[in-house]
């Protein structure tokens, strides 16, 4: 059997994560074998254990097997991906180095730890993340919908290093980040269609302002980012709360004064 499952391992990449799955019908009908095999292969060192059920074929330097990254083990996770701290670290929005590696789920929402990296599971805006997501592309969103608590960055930061991004996108990568802020919320949305506007995404911002009601204003602390932040009712720091009650105040008079 441990020939066998030699063999089978022979054919992964070294570094690469694996489980049971990897066997097939190995998995199903000779388990406790396989999982004996696997066993005497990682005391001979030519398998080491990720973590629970999941194995990796070490790489080797003079220094002994090389250790695997961690986005390595995420990555074996599934359909996940880094979102939060570690997302406006990685898109150079942040210099924030978090402890804890948060990863979005479309229904995880939990903790856990494997080996030395403690993950924090939240749930994805998509209900259901594709298996060919562009990961960076959702990154790019959850900042957007985070904008006004980011760390170490100011809103106004934060969408000039997204513009900064979007315009080396390609086209056909760009369709795809609108397609993707469909499923979030309005104010993203708004933030996104201005971002497009000003890069001369022109039919793409098209899409995003039909979904927005005209009359709505976003409170998200962006001041001088973009020159059409009032065309996309985009509201500044400078505006207070009690200012926006005495403008929701005055647009509920206007109401009734039109139903009476």
């Amino acid at each position: 059997m441990i020939e066998v499952v030699r063999q089978v391992i022979e054919q992964f990449p070294t570094s690469r994560i694996f489980g049971y799955e990897a066997f097939g019908d190995l998995a199903i009908t000779r388990r406790k074998a396989l999982t004996r095999a696997l066993s005497q292969l990682v005391k001979r060192e030519e398998l080491k254990r990720a973590y629970l059920a999941k194995f990796y074929r070490p790489a080797w330097n003079k220094y002994g097997a090389v250790p695997i990254f961690e986005a390595e083990k995420i990555k074996s996770l599934g359909n996940v991906y880094l979102t939060d701290l570690d997302a406006h670290n990685l898109l150079g929005i942040s210099t924030q180095l978090p402890m804890i590696a948060t990863i979005a789920h479309h229904s995880k929402h939990h903790r856990r730890k494997f080996s030395r990296l403690c993950i924090k599971y939240v749930r994805s805006t998509l209900k259901e993340i594709p298996n060919d997501a562009d990961y960076t592309l959702l990154m790019i969103l959850d900042s957007l919908k985070d904008i006004k608590i980011i760390m170490d960055a100011s809103p106004d930061d934060a969408v000039r290093r997204i513009l900064w991004i979007i315009k080396r996108f390609e086209k056909e990568r760009v369709e795809k980040l609108v397609e993707y802020a469909l499923h979030y919320p309005p104010r993203v949305r708004a933030i996104l269609g201005a971002i497009l506007e000003h890069a001369r995404h022109k039919r793409l911002r098209s899409i995003l302002k039909a979904t927005l009601n005209p009359k709505t204003e976003y409170l998200v602390g962006l001041a001088d980012s973009l020159p059409n932040l009032k065309k996309w009712k985009l509201i500044g720091p400078g505006r207070t709360c009690r200012a926006m009650n005495r403008r929701w105040e005055k647009r509920r008079n206007e109401a009734q004064a039109l139903e009476s």
